[in-house]
């Protein structure tokens, strides 16, 4: 026969008493430890691994710039610093790089006898889709969906008659859903005219919407001739 287990009332409140110290514990300890007053130097504690023991010694303690320099480079914070950028750059910030390039007309020389003058030398933010569309347009051997682009591409034009009039509006209402997420999404960019490249762009820029694991322009490739030939599409060299 299985035994019945039993705690009473008394021993219960020992054990939530015994759980708050617990808590108390450790919220002193942190508060200790948030009280102490911090220094200008960094603390590095190592250990071994399997691979080896620690070369050097296990404890070191030095300045703040060295570690952070140090930290900058060392691969293993590599995707904690990609995750940052991605993060600055996707909420509107951008990294300016900033050099002293040799200026014939600048005052202040330095000792090689070269004037200098501080110039921008590059500069990284987030592309407006209306640059990206444009540079897939015009730049070549452009590189934007994974593949570079061919200059046929880039040649092949379309304009986009999207909703112009009752006839094209009915007409739109029986396409193929696809077909129809296809000249919504070209005309979501507020462009007119496309290149077949920079359809391809902003086709696999929401390939979700197109709900298919397909290349999108498989999908273009399909619809293409309805879609001119109802007049959804003009196509133009």
């Amino acid at each position: 026969m299985m035994g019945v287990w039993s705690m009473s009332q008394d021993a219960v409140v020992a054990i939530d008493e015994g759980v708050l110290d617990v808590a108390k514990d450790v919220e002193r300890e942190a508060e200790a430890a948030l009280s102490l007053r911090m220094s200008s130097k960094v603390r590095v504690q190592r250990w071994p691994s399997p691979g080896g023991p620690v070369i050097g010694p296990a404890l070191i303690i030095l300045d703040l710039d060295r570690i952070a320099e140090a930290l900058a480079i060392s691969g293993f914070m590599k995707p904690w610093i990609v995750e940052q950028i991605k993060a600055h750059l996707k909420s509107g910030g951008e990294f300016v790089n900033r050099g002293l390039v040799p200026r014939d007309n600048e005052e202040s020389l330095v000792p090689n006898g070269e004037a200098l003058v501080v110039q921008v030398k590059s500069e990284y933010r987030m592309a407006t889709e209306q640059e990206v569309l444009d540079y897939v347009d015009t730049a070549q051997f452009a590189n934007i969906t994974g593949h570079k682009v061919s200059a046929r591409a880039q040649e092949r034009g379309f304009l986009l008659h999207y909703h112009e009039g009752a006839e094209l509006i009915a007409a739109y209402d029986k396409l193929p859903r696809q077909a129809k997420v296809v000249l919504d999404l070209l005309n979501d960019t507020g462009r007119e005219n496309f290149t077949e490249a920079s359809i391809e762009v902003v086709l696999t820029e929401n390939q979700d919407a197109l709900k298919t694991k397909q290349d999108p322009m498989k999908i273009f490739a399909f619809y293409r001739h309805r879609l001119v030939e109802e007049g959804h599409l003009e196509e133009v060299e």
